[in-house]
């Protein structure tokens, strides 16, 4: 059955890109339903088929799918985005190679078994194992000391754009809650028992994948007011992505009793695609936002100055980012409400870097 799970990922993962590009057509074209269409396919269906994902496979083998979205777009949106006027470069080629053959080695040398635990399990797994206690607590307290640094304006521009893409991918990473919570559906369906429901390990779960999702979603979102999507989903994805594996390793120790050459190998799996990734980085020119960003997309060749900024004034600027503040803030009201249910990972924040519009870090959407 773990031949299905890692389908059920690529198809969400496919589900991702699509709905991330229905959702920028609809803002080119001036579409709604596009935009409904892509955002329905966001919330509701791709959530749905890539947590039952996790019902067929481990966590090991399936969290290094996540990269897919990233691969799928970066390939096809100078197909199907044309006025977005992306090109398929030799990185774009380079970066999927080796993310595809990154896959097939963890696919192969993380071949588990799909162990589903008891809620009691479960308990003596997550909360009163020491390794796992500890894991979380570096993981909390890493996050927290970041968050510091960010708030007080300490780092620079490149590491913080960094440190909001990393904080985002660990937070929704820890697929681990979300395994669990899928673990006790799926015995409760095939025993018809609901002594389970009766503690609060299941209620613990699911808020703790919410709230990940969530507070990830808070800092993925403020990194794409800061810094291009490219950039900034290719650190989430890479984060996300060295998470789940170690989480899986670790907490769920998916991998125990596995000799240390199939740990090398996964590994290295792992690392091919996290290659990948930066391969495809390296096609965005710059990662923060600039006034040449608007300039770009207008057409215009003004040069910058105190009044204007790429060809159109700052008030028309003030005017543009405030409504797609609104917009940001309807679709983030729409997702948090629908969260509770279902972790969403990466398919939101993959589809807001397409939205995410050229303005300079001192806009209102920047960081201030």
């Amino acid at each position: 059955m773990i031949i299905v799970g890692v389908l059920l990922a690529i198809l969400a993962a496919a589900l991702g890109t699509t709905s991330k590009q229905l959702i920028a057509a609809s803002e080119h074209l001036k579409k709604p339903w596009l935009f409904h269409l892509g955002a329905g396919m966001n919330i509701a269906v791709g959530p749905i088929v890539d947590a039952s994902a996790y019902a067929f496979a481990p966590q090991v083998i399936v969290a290094p799918f996540a990269c897919l979205d990233v691969i799928f777009n970066a390939l096809t949106a100078p197909y199907t985005l044309r006025w977005q006027n992306e090109r398929l470069t030799r990185s774009h080629i380079t970066g999927t190679a080796l993310v595809a053959l990154g896959a097939v080695f963890t696919s192969i040398f993380a071949d588990v078994d799909n162990k589903v635990y008891s809620v009691r399990e479960l308990e003596d797994q997550l909360f009163f194992r020491p390794t796992s206690l500890v894991y979380l607590l570096i993981e909390l307290s890493a996050i927290g000391t970041v968050n510091v640094l960010l708030r007080k304006r300490l780092l620079s521009p490149a590491v913080r754009g960094i440190s909001l893409g990393v904080i985002a991918g660990v937070l929704m990473g820890n697929v681990f809650f979300l395994k669990g919570l899928i673990g006790i559906i799926q015995t409760t369906a095939s025993t018809g028992e609901f002594d389970a429901w009766l503690r609060p390990t299941p209620y613990i779960l699911a808020a703790a994948a919410a709230g990940g999702a969530v507070c990830g979603h808070l800092f993925m979102r403020k990194g794409l007011g800061e810094y291009k999507g490219v950039f900034m989903v290719t650190i989430f994805e890479g984060a996300h992505i060295a998470a789940a594996c170690l989480s899986g390793c670790v907490v769920m120790e998916e991998m125990a009793g596995a000799p240390w050459w199939r740990y090398l190998l996964y590994w290295c799996g792992v690392g091919l695609i996290l290659l990948g990734l930066v391969s495809i980085n390296t096609a965005a020119a710059d990662a923060q936002l600039s006034s040449d960003d608007s300039s770009g997309e207008e057409g215009g060749s003004a040069p910058v100055t105190p009044s204007r900024r790429g060809g159109k004034p700052l008030s028309a600027l003030r005017r543009r980012a405030n409504t797609v503040k609104r917009l940001n803030s309807g679709i983030s009201g729409v997702v948090m409400g629908s969260i509770a249910g279902m972790n969403l990972r990466r398919s939101y924040t993959t589809s807001v870097a397409g939205l995410a519009p050229a303005l300079p870090p001192s806009s209102p959407l920047g960081g201030g």
